[in-house]
């Protein structure tokens, strides 16, 4: 189990860092030769947003694995340490399930986008490859968001000190 969630956290990590880099040079290359030369391509155009839900997504989950995910701290700041970790519990827990139940309706969308043939605008890809991070990575994040919920509770069962 340890094996796999290093394997997923070091193509999340990988894949963040070349899209990225992709993304760069890519928006380099059309910004030259669109005031340079004249010349713009659609095609990037509409791959440049498919590629920046999927670092979205890929970067939330990277982002709840190491705690830098967006959160609320106020309660938990000042709480003593069993029920910080409690309120966390309950966040993640609703975290969790909240991307789940957006896993779930995204891989509806998909099974709809594949029976219907959607293809993209400019490229005529497949819709449903590029909703493809949508779903994979809802329910990475779920599972991530679990983990937290865990890890949270395990720390309340052993009485640890709550820790940011």
């Amino acid at each position: 189990m340890k094996n796999i969630r290093l394997i997923i956290t070091n193509i999340e990590e990988l894949g963040v860092g070349y899209v990225l880099l992709v993304l760069a040079f890519g928006a380099t290359f059309q910004v030259i030769m669109r005031y340079v030369f004249g010349v713009a391509y659609d095609w990037f155009d509409e791959w440049a947003r498919y590629l920046t839900v999927l670092i979205t997504f890929m970067g939330a989950g990277l982002g709840v694995k190491y705690g830098t995910h967006f959160s609320m701290e106020a309660l938990t700041q000042y709480a003593p340490a069993p029920l910080a970790h409690l309120l966390k519990v309950i966040a993640n827990l609703i975290s969790c399930i909240i991307m789940a139940v957006a896993g779930y309706f995204a891989w509806i969308q998909i099974g709809k986008l594949m029976r219907f043939g959607v293809l993209t605008p400019a490229t005529q890809v497949p819709m449903w490859i590029p909703y493809l991070p949508i779903g994979l990575f809802s329910v990475v994040i779920s599972f991530r968001f679990l983990m937290q919920s865990v890890r949270h509770a395990r720390a309340i069962v052993l009485r640890e000190p709550f820790t940011r």
